[in-house]
C-alpha cells in the first residue's frame, strides 16, 4: 500500500463502512463556491482544526467483512468497489445499514468516482481528471465508472449532507483476472495426533494479492468408473485437514481454485494427487541422532479397529520395558529411546499382541546415528595382496568405503582433521563385498593393497543423510594372517620323546613365532588338545609322550612381536610308533560263551589283557587272531588294539591263538586256546569268597585230594545281569582275572558293594587243558563289616587243616561255609584249556 499526499493507495476489490454523526452537522461553508458535480472541486477535509464528521471506517483493500455494530450515535452504509467481470468498469456499492437503535433518516449520499491518468508510481493529481462520475442516493448507490487501456487509478470521495468524508480513497486498478492456474505441489503429511493433513501451493503467477478460494476433492482409486467425489471448501488457507480416510485404501485427491472477484470462474483441476493411508504411520519416519541423544517417535494407527495404548514397541526386535513409551490418544502411542552402540541404525516397530507372539506391521522407523564406533577389524592374507575387513554389527543397507595413502597411520590421521583446509587425503578404493545367504554384508575385501600405505575405513548409510560411522585407520603388513608352516615331520625318540620340524611360510618376510598342539588320535571329532608354549625355533619337543600310541601333531605361526593374526593350524600330521624289533608275546586273554540254540552253534567272545612292556623299544600296534579247525586249515585275522573280539563256534574243536604285531614283526610267545565241546575232569573241591570292603574280596580255594596242581587259575565274576547257566554271564558285564594256583587265598580288587549279588567262578587251567569250573554266590546283605576280617583268620587255619586231611581222607566231600555265606558246585561241558609256549 503506497501513500499519496490525498490518502492511501488501495488495490481493488476495496471494501469498507461510511459512518457519519447522526445528525451530522451541516457545516455549509465546507462546500461554498465548490461545484458539487466535479471531484477535483472537492477538498478532503483534512485541516486539523475542523476534523471530519464522516469517515471511511475500514479504508484497507480486503474483503473482510463489515463491523457488526455502528458506532454509538452514528448512521453508517456499506461500501464495496470492484472490478466487473470484463473488466471495463469499476463499481462501487453503496447501501445503509439500518440498526435497531438507529432512527434517524439517512441523509442525502453522492459518491464520486475520478479517473486519473496518473501511473501508480506517480503523485496523484486530483486537478486534472479526465473523466469522473457522480451519484446520489440516500439507502442505496451503485456508482459507476468505464476504465481506459491507459488509466489504472480511481479517486473514490463521498459526500453526506454536504459533508465530505474523509480521508481520500484512491484504488489502483489491478491487471485483469482471468482463469487461474490449478493448485500445484500437492503434499500430506501427519500430524503427532494422527491428523492427517494436505497442503499445497498457489499457481504462479498469481497476479491477484488476495488469497484464493479452494476446492479439494477426493475418492478411492476403485471407485473412478463410477466417482463419487467427496468435496471440501477451502477460504484463504493452502491446507486442509481429510477426516475419514481408511487405512489399506488407496485414494485420489485433487484441487481447484478461483479469484473471490470471480467466484465462478474456477481453475481446472490440479495433478492427481495419490494418498495411500498404511495400518501404522510414524513421526518422523527417519531420523538422524548423535549417541545420548533422546529420540521421540510417535506411531499412528491408522486402522481404527486397533487401540494406540496396547501397543507394543521394538528395538532392533528386541522388546523395549513399556516404561519408555506412552498413550497419546487412541491412535497414537509415543516412544522416547536413545541410539545404539556400534550400529549405523536403529530400527523402530510398534505393534499389536496377537496371542503369545505379536503382529507387526512392515513399516518401521529408521533412526540413522552420527558417527557411531563400529569394531572394524581386518586381516591381509599370507600372499600379500589382499585384506579382508569385518565388523560386529551386520547391517543391511551399508556401504562400506577405505581412502588409502602412502603415509603412516599417524601422519593421515592428523591430516583427516585438516581436511577442510587442505582438501581429502589419499585416493579411495572401491571395496568387493561378499553376501551371506541371508543376504546381509558379511564382509568386505580390498585387492590389490599397499601393504605398507595407511588405509582409512569407514561405513555408510545408504540414505541421503550420508551417516557415516568413525573412522579406523589400519596399515595392511600389521594385520598379516599368514600361511600355516609346511612340511611339518615327527619322530619317536628312544628315549621318550617326540621330536617335531616344520617349513616356515615364504611370506611375509619378518621373523616368526610358533605354536605346537599335540593330541592322542581317538578318532574323535574335538580331541583333547595340549599346547606347547610359543617359540621362535622352527622345530619342538614334545616330552614324555606314550612312543606305543599315534598323536595329532599340529603347528601354526604368525608375527614375532604378535602383531598381526595366528595363521590357520596347519595340516594334521600322524605320528608313527618307534619299533626297534618286534614284540616279545602276545597278550592274555580269556573267553565268554553265548549259545544260540537255534542255529546250534556257540558265539564265542575273547576279552583281551595286555601285558606291560617293560623297555621302549617296540610297541604294539596290532592283533593277529589265527583260528586252526578240526580239519586243519589255518586262517588268520588281523585286528587293531582291541579289548575284545567275537567269532562263531560250530566245530566240535576249535584251537585259537592270539599274536601281537608291529612293524617290525610278530610275537613269538604266545597263549594257545583250543575249545571243545567234552566235560573235563573235576579238580577244584571247595570255593569260597568273602567281603572286606566294597574294594576288596577275599578268594580261598582247595583242590581234591590226589589232583594235580593246575598251572593257573581264572576267575571270572558279575554282578546282578549274570544268567543261571554257568559260563554264560552278559557280555560286557563279566570281568575276569588270573591267579596263580598254590596260593588258595587271593585277594581281589574291585567294586564291590555288599546290596547286591556277585557270581563268581573259579576255572582251573592245566597244562593239557581246563579243568570244571566251581561257582558260587555272595553278598545282598548287611555289610559284613569286622566278622570278614575274622573269617580270614578262620581260612588262613582251615587251610593248614585242609593239607592234613587230604592225607587222610581221599574220597569224603567236604564243604565250608559260615553264618554269613553259601557255596555251590557245578559241571560244565564248554572247554578245555591247554598252555603252552610257541618257540
Amino acid at each position: 500500500m503506497q501513500e499519496t499526499p490525498h490518502g492511501d493507495v488501495l488495490e481493488l476489490p476495496w471494501q469498507t463502512e461510511l459512518c457519519c454523526a447522526s445528525p451530522p452537522a451541516q457545516h455549509h461553508h465546507w462546500g461554498e463556491g465548490v461545484d458539487e458535480g466535479s471531484a477535483g472541486s472537492r477538498r478532503a477535509p483534512s485541516d486539523p482544526g475542523h476534523p471530519p464528521q464522516c469517515l471511511f471506517r475500514n479504508s484497507t483493500s480486503t474483503l473482510i467483512p463489515p463491523q457488526e455494530t455502528n458506532p454509538s450515535g452514528a448512521t453508517c452504509w456499506d461500501i464495496l468497489c470492484r472490478v466487473d467481470e470484463t473488466w471495463e468498469n469499476v463499481i462501487c456499492d453503496l447501501k445503509h445499514r439500518a440498526t435497531s437503535s438507529d432512527t434517524s433518516t439517512p441523509g442525502l449520499v453522492t459518491i464520486c468516482l475520478q479517473r486519473l491518468v496518473s501511473q501508480p508510481d506517480r503523485e496523484v493529481n486530483t486537478t486534472h481528471g479526465t473523466d469522473s462520475m457522480d451519484c446520489v442516493g440516500k439507502d442505496s448507490i451503485t456508482c459507476s465508472i468505464v476504465i481506459l487501456a491507459v488509466s489504472s487509478i480511481v479517486v473514490v470521495t463521498a459526500n453526506v449532507s454536504n459533508t465530505t468524508a474523509g480521508p481520500l480513497i484512491v484504488l489502483i486498478v489491478p491487471p485483469r483476472l482471468g482463469k487461474p492456474s490449478p493448485p500445484v505441489n500437492l503434499t500430506h503429511t501427519q500430524t503427532a495426533d494422527g491428523e492427517l493433513v494436505l497442503s499445497w501451493s498457489k499457481p504462479l503467477p498469481h497476479a491477484s494479492p488476495v488469497p484464493l478460494s479452494y476446492e479439494v476433492r477426493y475418492i478411492t482409486s476403485h471407485n473412478t468408473s463410477n466417482p463419487n467425489w467427496k468435496h471440501v471448501e477451502v477460504t484463504g488457507d493452502q491446507w486442509v485437514s481429510l477426516t475419514g480416510l481408511r487405512s489399506g485404501l488407496h485414494y485420489i485427491v485433487q484441487i481447484h481454485s478461483h479469484h473471490p472477484a470471480l467466484p465462478h470462474l474456477w481453475s481446472d483441476w490440479s495433478q492427481p494427487h495419490h494418498i495411500y493411508l498404511e495400518d501404522v504411520t510414524y513421526l518422523p519416519e527417519r531420523v538422524a541422532a548423535s549417541l545420548g541423544d533422546s529420540v521421540t517417535v510417535h506411531c499412528v494407527f491408522n486402522d481404527r479397529r486397533v487401540n494406540a495404548s496396547t501397543a507394543v514397541w521394538f528395538l532392533n526386535l528386541d522388546r523395549l520395558p513399556q516404561s519408555q513409551y506412552t498413550a497419546v490418544n487412541d491412535r497414537v502411542s509415543k516412544i522416547t529411546v536413545q541410539p545404539s552402540e556400534q550400529k549405523l541404525y536403529d530400527i523402530l516397530r510398534c505393534c499389536q499382541p496377537s496371542g503369545e507372539k505379536y503382529s507387526c506391521n512392515y513399516r518401521y522407523a529408521t533412526i540413522y546415528i552420527k558417527d557411531p564406533v563400529i569394531d572394524i577389524s581386518c586381516v591381509t592374507n599370507g600372499d600379500l595382496d589382499s585384506m579382508t575387513c569385518r565388523w560386529n554389527n551386520i547391517q543391511t543397507k551399508i556401504n562400506f568405503l577405505s581412502r588409502v595413502a602412502d603415509l603412516s597411520c599417524d601422519v593421515m590421521e592428523e591430516a583427516e582433521a585438516e581436511e577442510e583446509v587442505g582438501g581429502a587425503v589419499g585416493v579411495v578404493r572401491e571395496a568387493v563385498c561378499v553376501s551371506s545367504r541371508s543376504r546381509e554384508v558379511k564382509s568386505c575385501t580390498l585387492q590389490p593393497i599397499r601393504v605398507t600405505s595407511c588405509y582409512k575405513l569407514w561405513m555408510e548409510a545408504k540414505t541421503d543423510n550420508g551417516t557415516r560411522s568413525h573412522p579406523v585407520y589400519i596399515t595392511p603388513m600389521d594385520h598379516v594372517k599368514p600361511h600355516p608352516p609346511s612340511g611339518l615331520e615327527a619322530v619317536s625318540m628312544p628315549s621318550g620323546v617326540l621330536r617335531l620340524a616344520w617349513v616356515p611360510p615364504e611370506l611375509p618376510l619378518y621373523d616368526m613365532q610358533y605354536q605346537v598342539r599335540y593330541a592322542l588320535s581317538t578318532g574323535r571329532a574335538h580331541p583333547f588338545w595340549q599346547v606347547l608354549a610359543s617359540q621362535a625355533e622352527s622345530w619342538a619337543e614334545v616330552p614324555d609322550p606314550d612312543v606305543c600310541r599315534v598323536y595329532n601333531v599340529q603347528v601354526r605361526c604368525m608375527h614375532i612381536n604378535r602383531s598381526g593374526t595366528w595363521s590357520d593350524w596347519s595340516h594334521t600330521l600322524y605320528t608313527t610308533p618307534h619299533n626297534s624289533r618286534a614284540p616279545d608275546q602276545g597278550p592274555d586273554f580269556w573267553r565268554v560263551f553265548q549259545e544260540d540254540p537255534a542255529s546250534n552253534q556257540t558265539n564265542v567272545t575273547l576279552l583281551f589283557k595286555h601285558f606291560p612292556i617293560v623297555e621302549p623299544t617296540y610297541c604294539v600296534e596290532g592283533l593277529v587272531v589265527q583260528h586252526q579247525a578240526s580239519g586243519g586249515i589255518v586262517t588268520e585275522e588281523r585286528i587293531g588294539l582291541v579289548s575284545s573280539y567275537r567269532f562263531e563256534w560250530r566245530e566240535e574243536v576249535h584251537s585259537v591263538t592270539v599274536k601281537a604285531q608291529n612293524s617290525q614283526g610278530y610275537s613269538t610267545r604266545n597263549i594257545n586256546m583250543t575249545l571243545e565241546r567234552h566235560p573235563k575232569r573235576q579238580c577244584v573241591r571247595s570255593f569260597c569268597v568273602s567281603r572286606v570292603n566294597s574294594s576288596c574280596v577275599v578268594l580261598s580255594w582247595s583242590l581234591q585230594p590226589n589232583s594235580s596242581v593246575p598251572c593257573s587259575l581264572v576267575v571270572e565274576w558279575s554282578g546282578q545281569n549274570h544268567q543261571n547257566r554257568q559260563g554264560q554271564t552278559t557280555v560286557g558285564r563279566e570281568r575276569w582275572t588270573r591267579v596263580p594256583p598254590t596260593d588258595q587265598v587271593f585277594y581281589l580288587h574291585g567294586d564291590f558293594y555288599g546290596s547286591e549279588e556277585y557270581v563268581f567262578i573259579l576255572y582251573p587251567v592245566f597244562t593239557d587243558g581246563e579243568g570244571e569250573p566251581v561257582y558260587t554266590k555272595a553278598f545282598r546283605g548287611p555289610n559284613a563289616g569286622p566278622a570278614a576280617y575274622m573269617l580270614m583268620m578262620i581260612i588262613a587255619f582251615l587251610a593248614i587243616v585242609l593239607f592234613v586231611t587230604l592225607v587222610i581222607s581221599q574220597n569224603q566231600g567236604w564243604t565250608s561255609g559260615s553264618d554269613h555265606e553259601k557255596h555251590s558246585t557245578f559241571t560244565t561241558t564248554h572247554s578245555t584249556y591247554r598252555c603252552r609256549t610257541l618257540i
